[in-house]
């Protein structure tokens, strides 16, 4: 995955500060997958959309964000009006949620590093708080950026990296779907994809990440790596 030994921040440019890392939430530090799977099939009746079922779940990881609306039958002025509704119900069960194996320890390594961490998220910024509250993370965070649209991330980055007086190419975006991708591009941010998510890696690869991972452990080398590469900036 990485060809660079791993390097902690430290041991690069002293005057060089760690690049900014910012985060998705649902899917990449949130196992909001089956939640969200079951609140969707709750509600499908209601938009005239059939039920996923666990076994489909496979088959759909594999399709772009694009295709996949297109294979469950969802337009783009659809899909807001469905994922609003999900997020709303997921604010009654955010407690149920837990944080992927890995998330712990990783944020707390990353931070420790030096690592600069942020999330931007198309969740609401009550869920994000109150999971990075119960999970004692909110102190590693320096920012929480949420209720992002469904289409709407790249313009949402390109705000917070100019907010935040950061470069784009020294930064690096890090999400479990294709549009999260996309986006950083958009952005002009590399980005890492994480493969545990909503998409797996074959799609998440046709977008072209930096860096694809497996593991939280895999997630933090490749960041260290990224901090190595860029100590120069």
């Amino acid at each position: 995955m990485v060809n660079s030994p791993a390097l902690s921040p430290q041991n690069a440019a002293n005057n060089a500060l760690p690049p900014l890392l910012v985060f998705d939430f649902d899917g990449t530090l949130a196992d909001t997958i089956e939640t969200g799977l079951t609140i969707y099939n709750e509600i499908a009746g209601d938009f005239g959309l059939k039920t996923v079922s666990r076994e489909e779940v496979q088959t759909l990881r594999n399709l772009n964000t694009r295709a996949l609306l297109h294979h469950l039958g969802i337009s783009r002025i659809l899909a807001v009006r469905v994922v609003t509704r999900i997020r709303r119900q997921l604010t009654n069960r955010i407690d149920s949620v837990q944080p992927f194996p890995g998330t712990i320890d990783a944020i707390r390594t990353l931070s420790t590093d030096g690592f600069r961490i942020g999330i931007l998220s198309s969740n609401a910024a009550e869920n994000v708080k109150h999971f990075l509250k119960r999970h004692s993370l909110l102190e590693c965070f320096r920012f929480v950026e949420a209720g992002a649209s469904l289409f709407g991330k790249a313009s949402r980055l390109k705000s917070l990296l100019k907010a935040q007086a950061e470069s784009p190419e020294t930064c690096l975006y890090i999400g479990d779907e294709t549009r999260d991708i996309e986006a950083a591009r958009l952005a002009g941010m590399p980005s890492i994809a994480v493969c545990w998510g909503a998409n797996g890696r074959e799609a998440m690869l046709t977008e072209d990440p930096a860096y694809c991972v497996e593991t939280y452990d895999e997630l933090v080398e490749a960041a260290r790596d990224f901090a190595a590469r860029n100590s120069g900036h």
